[in-house]
This record gives structure tokens, sequence and C-alpha cells, in this order.
């Protein structure tokens, strides 16, 4: 048996969620998580890791990935390049989809071969280590820290103001930037409440 108090996806709605500021476009977010366009493009057309700002909606249409979104992202390729599989990725995309974006400062993601547990504190870690099974282990605040500072460098779009630039300087209108805070302020207020199975699809419980 695994460690009996291992956290296996301490899920609850996410409370206290600042709005966010600034939306990245996806050429900005997959070069910071390290992965290609294509590869976000696919992930984001098969709704594995979608943008929490603005989604996609048909060709030209332009994605605006979040912060907590791209850490997200950097997390899942780390995973996906030690051979995780993909629905054990999907579950840790849900463990981390319930927390604010300040929390995902504070955790780390282990998986034991068979299944990913998050982990908030050095005991939940050893009791891992300890059992025999942990076999990788990603630390999401490292990470964290990691994409703060790569986007401290990269263009974004100000969602608090109702004209801002895309590249080239291209204006959004008032009518855009209302729709693209009123979508992030719809987004988080679905995700409370949410929980998600360990497959990482929404559920009414815990699984543990």
């Amino acid at each position: 048996m695994g460690a009996p108090h291992a956290v296996q996806g301490e899920l609850f709605a996410v409370e206290g969620e600042r709005d966010a500021e600034r939306g990245y476009r996806g050429t900005v977010a997959s070069k910071v998580a390290g992965i290609t366009y294509r590869q976000l493009d696919y992930w984001a057309r098969k709704q594995i890791v979608e943008p929490s700002i603005t989604p996609s909606h048909g060709s030209g249409s332009r994605r605006l990935y979040s912060f907590k979104d791209v850490v997200i992202l950097a997390v899942s390729k780390r995973l996906l390049d030690v051979g995780v599989n993909l629905q054990n990725v999907t579950a840790a995309i849900g463990f981390l989809s319930q927390r604010t974006a300040e929390q995902l400062e504070n955790v780390t993601i282990m998986c034991d071969g068979q299944h990913v547990h998050e982990c908030t504190t050095s005991e939940q870690m050893l009791e891992l280590l300890q059992s025999g099974k942990a076999v990788f282990a990603v630390s999401v605040g490292s990470l964290w820290h990691q994409i703060d500072d790569a986007l401290a460098h990269e263009e974004f779009v100000d969602l608090k103001t109702t004209s801002v630039s895309l590249g080239g300087n291209r204006p959004i209108d008032e009518l855009t930037a209302m729709r693209m805070r009123k979508t992030l302020a719809v987004r988080q207020a679905q995700r409370k409440g949410r929980t998600y199975s360990s497959d990482g699809r929404p559920s009414d419980g815990i699984r543990v």
C-alpha cells in the first residue's frame, strides 16, 4: 500500500483567485512553457490545457493564456518528458487547476509510476519517498519562479485597460476588452465547487 497520508489530488474550490491582469498569446505561452506552438494548439483543441482567458473560436482567433495556464503547461511538459502517461498528466492538470496561481508556488507533483500525487508539505513528499514507489517529482514552485521571471520580459495583453496592443501596436477595442474580462469572470465562477477524479475528469467527490 502507498503512503497513507499522501495527497492524491487535494481538491477544493479556488477561493481568493485573483483576477488575471495580463494575458499571453500562444506564441509567448508555448515559448516560455518550453513546448512547440503545434503542441500548444493540439492541447487546446483536445481540451487538455485550454487558455483560461480567451479560448480560440476558429481560424484566425487569438487565444490568451494566464500566468497560471503557462505554469500548468510547463508542468505538463515535464511530466510527459519523463514518460508519465496522458491520463496521469490530465489528473495532475486537474489538481493544479483547482489551485490559485499563488498556491502553485508551494506545490510539488510526484508520480509513483501508477498515480500522480499533489504534495504541499515536505512530510507528504517524505512519506511517498519512503513508500518506495515515488519515482519522479516536479517542483511546481521552481517552475513558477522560472516562468514568472521569463514572462516579465515577454509581450502581454493588459486586461485592466480598454485599449491595449497586441504585437505591432494593433489595438483591441473596448468591446473586445470587456468580453475578455467577462469570459475570465465566468470561467473563474465555473471552477468554484468543481472537483476532479483521479483520471482528471469532473467529479462530485474527492478520490484518494
